[in-house]
């Protein structure tokens, strides 16, 4: 084979070598490389798959001592967790930490958002949970399991963005509900009764503000749900012009005819209205008030003192 692939190589180019000879050569050149491989033999096969075996076997020895190591960590780590739960629990138990919070008005705040039974056990399990994932990575560092630590890293990484973002949302939950209940006593002592669903509009504004800041934070990308924000504002915007210019409309009349109304209706004015005489006791904004002769009173729109044929004396 070395024989010809050597005078192959050494032969000049000619033109009369083609293309057939030069496919010739090349395939008695494999034909040989084939016929210089050893013999398939049962025997070999069957070397082949025991040094494999041997090979499998071999790291599960030598991995057998890190497994163990690696769950005798993970067992020890998750009993010191528990006890570390415990005694955070007991501590902030015994410092009354629920107690002082409710005292402050924020247990209401925490029992809305799902924590009806204090936050001593959450801050327990948080800090349980933190320690377990420092305990695996251990573990599964010692076991060789990469993929594990390098996902644990990952969440370690993420844990920083985690934390602001839920202050982000604890704080913007607490002013947004503050809010809402506010403005829902101020215009229920005023008699409204759309007052509730006014509150509830407003905290529901306040909490997609405070969650598209808290989710840009988790570099979570926001530009469809602050375009939608965007479009349900111009949206309601628009409807409430709509409808306070509608709504509106006779007030304003109302309004412009009581400022013609108050030069031509001084106070004292006798006047003839549904053909009974009345005395122009009062104009204001919207509506004037008349005054019978048996003591009682008329209120009128100030539309009806301008817009139609009015009898009567000036006061003067």
């Amino acid at each position: 084979m070395k024989t010809i692939t050597h005078l192959y190589a050494q032969t000049p180019a000619s033109p009369l070598i083609d293309a057939s000879v030069a496919s010739e050569v090349s395939t008695v050149v494999e034909v040989a490389e084939v016929a210089a491989r050893p013999p398939f033999t049962f025997q070999s096969f069957l070397d082949k798959l025991i040094g494999s075996f041997m090979d499998i076997a071999d790291d599960i020895i030598t991995g057998i001592p890190n497994i163990v190591i690696g769950l005798i960590i993970l067992l020890v780590g998750f009993i010191v967790a528990v006890i570390v739960k415990k005694i955070i629990g007991a501590v902030l138990k015994g410092i009354k930490l629920d107690e002082m919070l409710n005292k402050a008005g924020m247990g209401e705040v925490f029992a809305k958002i799902g924590l009806k039974d204090g936050v001593s056990k959450p801050i327990g399990s948080l800090v349980f949970w933190v320690m377990m994932l420092f305990i695996f990575k251990m573990s599964a560092g010692l076991m060789g399991v990469v993929d594990i630590t390098m996902i644990i890293d990952k969440i370690f990484a993420f844990l920083p963005k985690l934390l602001i973002a839920s202050i982000i949302m604890l704080v913007g939950f607490i002013v947004a509900d503050m809010l809402r209940n506010v403005v829902f006593k101020t215009l229920d002592n005023l008699g409204l009764e759309y007052g509730k669903a006014l509150a509830g509009i407003l905290f529901g504004f306040v909490f997609i503000m405070v969650l598209t800041v808290a989710l840009s934070q988790l570099e979570i990308q926001t530009e469809l749900l602050n375009a939608s924000v965007k479009i349900v504002l111009a949206s309601l915007g628009l409807g409430l012009a709509i409808c306070l210019g509608l709504g509106l409309k006779q007030m304003a009349c109302q309004i412009v005819s009581g400022v013609y109304a108050r030069d031509l209706f001084q106070v004292g004015t006798t006047i003839e209205y549904e053909g009974e005489e009345v005395t122009v006791a009062g104009v204001g904004p919207v509506t004037t008030k008349l005054m019978k002769r048996d003591g009682g009173f008329i209120m009128v729109p100030n539309d009806d003192l301008i817009s139609k044929p009015t009898k009567g004396r000036s006061a003067e």
